[in-house]
């Protein structure tokens, strides 16, 4: 489990590397829960998302991302750095390697809970982060690219805001209370995958 203070949702300010460049402009979504994460990036001017998912290893002040499954696919660098809390709702992130900074920020989203996925018949898994007014759904094999999509919570119904797909399946029929009471090992159905049945 990660510590308390990291779960939530998080926006990158901004990324300063070492040899000269920085890039203010690509907005990046960090979503974590107490043990999952969903990571996507919408650079700026291009269609889709890039992104990955997994879980996320807190050991003191180094924070490391284990992706899972990823879009375009998953890299074989390490992703981890030293994290610095500068407020509950401020934290600075340097490159293990001192190669970046990055600033990021907290987006008011209440609890953010997670869980994994498993298709039952195939390596496919699933990851999905949820609180009150977010929801980032990604789903793929890890030998493959997965797909990624973020909603929005608007007048009681989810809203897709953000995704790697030119078509997002409605998310309305999904219910976070519901959700929340899956127990590891039960079958469910997800709205996002129509006629597929995920093991959590």
């Amino acid at each position: 489990m990660v510590p308390a203070e990291y779960v939530g949702l998080w926006r990158r300010r901004g990324i300063w590397r070492s040899n000269g460049s920085s890039d203010l402009t690509t907005q990046v979504w960090w979503f974590q829960a107490e043990r999952y994460h969903i990571d996507l990036r919408i650079p700026v001017g291009r269609v889709g998302i890039n992104g990955f998912a997994g879980e996320t290893v807190v050991e003191g002040e180094r924070c490391t991302w284990h992706p899972a499954i990823a879009y375009p696919a998953i890299s074989g660098e390490l992703d981890a750095g030293w994290m610095r809390f500068d407020d509950a709702d401020h934290v600075h992130e340097t490159g293990l390697d001192n190669s970046y900074e990055e600033d990021w920020y907290r987006e008011p989203s209440g609890a953010m809970h997670g869980m994994r996925l498993q298709d039952p018949h195939s390596d496919q898994l699933a990851y999905l982060l949820i609180s009150d007014n977010w929801m980032a759904w990604a789903c793929g094999s890890p030998s493959g690219a997965c797909e990624i999509t973020v909603y929005r919570s608007e007048q009681q119904q989810w809203i897709a805001i953000a995704s790697n797909l030119a078509t997002t399946m409605p998310a309305t029929a999904l219910n976070k209370k519901d959700a929340l009471q899956w127990q590891p090992g039960q079958l469910v159905e997800v709205p996002m995958t129509p006629r597929a049945t995920w093991r959590v």
